[in-house]
């Protein structure tokens, strides 16, 4: 009895995608859930993808080289060099460590963005790593050499030194935790992505935009209860930093799923093949 009750209890939805720019309906589809029976407006928003990290690569190197000058300003600070400066050197001190952050995490999600519109090759590994991690690596330069310098200095003022050595590996670790790529993608990925998305779908993609990867079926369980939708090829979804597949919609990399549709492919060739040798024997039969 529960189970027939909840079958009456899901009713078709229509889902009507609106696109938000001009706010004509660009596609309809009715799925079943267990809302009422009403019409759902989806907002849709298309978005093209750029392809062109723009100036982000170049400002993020200008910024880590600023984080370096950051990085000696506090050293000459504690060092007794620059001392001619008004306040107190404790200030000034975390003062240049704050600024050396600021620079790191900027520049760190810079980078990150323009790997994730124009992502490197992983051809040759190495070099994929330096310039996929190249944030948490130039974060670990802006820090880690002060800190040294101040964990072996035996000739600063304690308290100084103290304060000093935690704001810099406070620095370090979110300098570091923000510039980490934790999905590093390569051009590679993306373009077996995109094929994915053509084999498994129409090659549009959707996503939301709190979500984390995107969706080859725009009527995803993921996305149901969307009410805005965000609809473009894959490379658009990828510099939005949605670069993973949903797991409803498809595999992780698809490969799995592309190899079924191989498999069925070829099925379909050998019984189509059989069926015309079988027509072929027929009609050589009915000949003689």
């Amino acid at each position: 009895m529960a189970e027939e009750s909840s079958r009456k209890r899901k009713r078709p939805v229509n889902r009507r995608f609106i696109d938000a720019e001009t706010g004509e309906e660009v596609a309809a589809s009715t799925v079943v859930t267990n809302a009422d029976d009403v019409a759902r407006e989806v907002r849709v928003h298309s978005v093209t993808a750029s392809g062109d990290p723009g100036r982000r690569r170049p400002i993020a190197i200008a910024l880590w080289v600023g984080a370096i000058v950051f990085e000696v300003l506090a050293l000459l600070v504690f060092n007794g060099t620059l001392s001619r400066l008004p306040g107190k050197a404790l200030i000034w001190l975390i003062a240049f460590i704050v600024l050396d952050l600021i620079c790191v995490v900027v520049a760190g999600q810079l980078w990150k963005q323009a790997n994730h519109i124009d992502p490197p090759s992983e051809a040759n590994k190495v070099e994929f790593f330096l310039k996929s991690q190249l944030g948490a690596i130039l974060s670990a330069v802006a820090f880690v050499p002060v800190i040294i310098l101040m964990l072996t200095d035996q000739e600063s003022d304690g308290q100084t030194k103290k304060l000093g050595v935690i704001a810099a590996v406070i620095a370090l670790v979110i300098g570091m935790g923000t510039s980490i790529d934790f999905h590093p993608v390569s051009a590679e990925d993306l373009a077996e992505a995109e094929e994915n998305a053509i084999a498994l779908g129409t090659g549009t993609v959707y996503w939301t935009e709190f979500g984390h990867v995107y969706h080859l079926n725009p009527n995803c369980q993921a996305i149901i209860n969307s009410a805005d939708i965000y609809q473009g090829d894959v490379q658009a979804a990828f510099e939005a930093g949605r670069t993973r597949a949903c797991k409803f919609c498809a595999n992780e990399s698809g490969s799995d799923v592309l190899k079924d549709l191989a498999s069925t492919d070829d099925e379909k060739a050998d019984a189509t093949e059989k069926a015309d040798a079988a027509t072929e024997d027929a009609e050589a039969d009915e000949a003689a």
